[in-house]
């Protein structure tokens, strides 16, 4: 439909004020739209777009104020002044209708992080807005026009709306993917030197992590055993932990679809139980397992605390450890089984009789263990081990019988043995 026929009303739009605001776009976008519109509708679409602008921040404040993202301010104009000349003259409704400036606009939200079902909202609430403001101003015209215009004017805005959702939605996907892909590739880059030792200025590589290095700082490996754990339950689940424990900000870089390294950040050393407290603080995400390293400071303790992470989380695979397997806990074991099938074949020849595989042995080994830890105190052994005072003595008398020789003033070999059975089993 040419702009001649009843659509005519359009070309008498005009803006409220003499002194239209400031154009958002280019001088040639302006230009192109008033070919088919004339400078009048052009004006009242810039004012319209300003104050569509101002409506969707106030629903959608993610969106910032316009005057702070030009993008934005543009995106919405452009998107007027498309739709203006769509009504005008009627081209087949496709993606080409959607004004590059609104693609633009819709990229910025995406690299800022602003959900999709925001930034969806506030294209339905600006289509809703313009279509009210359209109504406003077909209102003045005479009845007859009125009668014509009103369900031309919203079934057109709603197949616009439509096309224009769909493009949008794609756009900001496929912006946010490239956006991801773009900055984890850098900060993957930046870590990985990182943790190699690797020369990198600490404030470049802080800018380039988002992550301030001159913290104390503890690493979080968080794996999971299912393909169909999505990457955001592993960033959920450090995000909860950097909050139970305290901590100022936290780094998390996607390792494979399935594992996680994080790391969480505080200015001054947290104390040793924000730690310690975490498998209390916070549930259990089964299949999700977590490995937690030591504290340390600046680059080289962001480096160590990975590296006992790593260790930690392989002593979980190898061993009997809960969910969150703390390398201060298990940093003896760690050394101790480094290579798995020496520590089993040390164990095997300090044990003899009482490393065999068996429930009952074990139960001798475990309770060995925890009277040696305990300074060979029976009482003390009974209270962690919930059991009686003369069940623990009992207990040692008969695995020592099976050791085959009474307990050495300095019994670190049996106690290396009894810690690698616990962790690796019998060999």
């Amino acid at each position: 439909m040419s702009a001649g026929s009843e659509s005519s009303w359009l070309l008498r739009l005009a803006p409220s004020s003499a002194v239209p605001p400031q154009p958002a776009c280019p001088p040639e976008t302006l230009a192109i739209a008033e070919v088919p519109l004339g400078p009048g509708p052009v004006g009242w679409a810039v004012e319209v777009a300003r104050d569509m602008a101002a409506h969707i921040v106030r629903q959608v404040p993610e969106h910032g104020t316009p005057g702070a993202y030009p993008p934005f301010q543009r995106a919405v104009e452009a998107t007027v002044l498309t739709a203006l000349r769509g009504l005008a003259t009627e081209p087949e409704p496709n993606a080409s209708l959607v004004a590059p400036h609104a693609v633009a606009g819709i990229a910025e939200l995406a690299r800022r992080n602003v959900p999709l079902d925001r930034v969806l909202r506030g294209v339905r609430l600006g289509h809703a807005y313009l279509h009210a403001r359209l109504m406003e101003a077909l209102d003045k015209e005479p009845e007859d026009i009125r009668a014509q215009e009103v369900h031309r004017i919203s079934e057109l805005l709603f197949v616009y709306a439509d096309v224009q959702s769909s493009r949008l939605a794609e756009e900001y996907v496929a912006e946010r993917d490239r956006w991801r892909r773009s900055t984890e590739a850098a900060r993957r880059r930046t870590v990985d030197d990182l943790l190699s030792g690797r020369s990198i200025g600490g404030p470049v590589a802080a800018r380039t992590l988002g992550y301030e290095l001159a913290r104390h700082h503890a690493a979080f490996i968080v794996t999971s055993h299912s393909q169909d754990t999505s990457p955001d339950e592993l960033r959920q689940l450090a995000a909860e932990l950097c909050r139970a424990a305290g901590g100022e900000s936290l780094l998390a870089v996607p390792d494979g679809t399935t594992e996680l390294w994080a790391w969480a950040c505080w200015p001054a050393e947290p104390p040793r139980d924000a730690l310690a407290a975490l498998p209390a603080l916070v549930p259990e995400r089964r299949p999700l397992r977590v490995a937690l390293g030591p504290v340390g400071y600046g680059v080289e303790g962001f480096r160590r605390s990975h590296r006992g992470a790593r260790e930690a989380e392989r002593v979980s695979r190898l061993g009997r450890t809960g969910w969150l397997c703390d390398y201060t806990d298990v940093s003896t074991a760690a050394l101790l089984t480094a290579d798995a099938e020496h520590a089993r074949w040390f164990a095997a020849r300090v044990l003899g009789a009482l490393g065999a595989d068996d429930p009952r042995m074990r139960e001798l080994r475990e309770t060995l263990r925890v009277y040696l830890a305990e300074g060979r105190s029976p009482q003390g052994a009974a209270e962690l081990l919930f059991v009686a005072r003369n069940t623990v003595t009992y207990r040692v008398r008969r695995a020592l019988e099976l050791l085959g020789r009474p307990l050495e003033q300095d019994a670190l070999e049996l106690r290396m043995a009894l810690e690698i059975a616990r962790l690796l089993g019998p060999g």
